[in-house]
């Protein structure tokens, strides 16, 4: 894990950071120095609806005016809902949500990126691995591209841009669900779950480490880290 005083005097913006695995990495960055501002749909300092077109723009400006500048960038909203497609008419939002405004945030932070050699941790999923049927198809094909913007961005103007892709995490979403259900009826195989700790720990790797650039970090619970080959 970053040392706590790598990330002193660091900026960054974590969206979908209200809950979850985005709280737990903007928890970590801020008790590694950095200075964080959170973006969600509801309380949150930046508030925004992601699945929105335009809106990640106005983010990113906000976050840079509230900061002073950006030196780390974080992509972590996402999710889906059901009925999926093609049942789903509405299905250009939630492909807004998960990888449109993350083009989009990227695209309008790499200036301020640029001035402070930072860089993007784009969270993905194993959900855009393999080619297994998968339920929230929306989001398969989002998660996908991501990994794909991720390899095909590299390092832009000197911007790191990598990719952090868990499988199953034990978030409070899905241990309450777990309640009432096995790991198999919430879950694509394999029926494991990863903690949030080892997420967080694998988004610093990725922050920390500058030869990671266009790097995807696979997190399967069980099994050590790997990077896709």
């Amino acid at each position: 894990m970053e040392s706590p005083s790598s990330l002193a005097g660091r900026l960054a913006l974590v969206t979908g950071g209200a809950r979850g695995i985005g709280a737990a990495i903007a928890a970590a960055l801020e008790s590694n120095g950095a200075r964080v501002v959170v973006a969600d749909r509801d309380d949150a300092p930046i508030r925004c609806d992601l699945g929105l077109p335009g809106e990640a723009a106005r983010m990113v400006a906000e976050a840079v005016e509230r900061l002073g500048g950006l030196h780390i960038l974080v992509n972590n909203a996402g999710g889906y809902a059901s009925p999926t497609y093609p049942q789903n008419a509405n299905w250009r939002t939630p492909l807004e949500l998960n990888l449109g405004a993350v083009m989009e945030a990227t695209r309008h932070a790499l200036p301020a990126l640029a001035a402070g050699a930072g860089c993007v941790v784009n969270i993905a999923s194993s959900a855009g691995l393999g080619r297994a049927p998968y339920g929230g198809v929306e989001y398969a094909v989002a998660k996908a591209g991501v990994i794909r913007l991720t390899t095909a961005l590299g390092r832009v103007d000197g911007v790191r841009v990598n990719c952090l892709c868990p499988h199953t995490v034990a978030t409070e979403g899905v241990l309450r669900a777990l309640e009432t259900a096995s790991i198999e009826d919430i879950a694509p195989p394999p029926p494991t779950l990863i903690g949030v700790d080892e997420v967080v720990d694998a988004a610093l790797r990725l922050i920390g480490d500058e030869s990671l650039a266009g790097k995807v970090l696979v997190l399967v619970g069980g099994e050590e880290p790997r990077l896709l080959a």
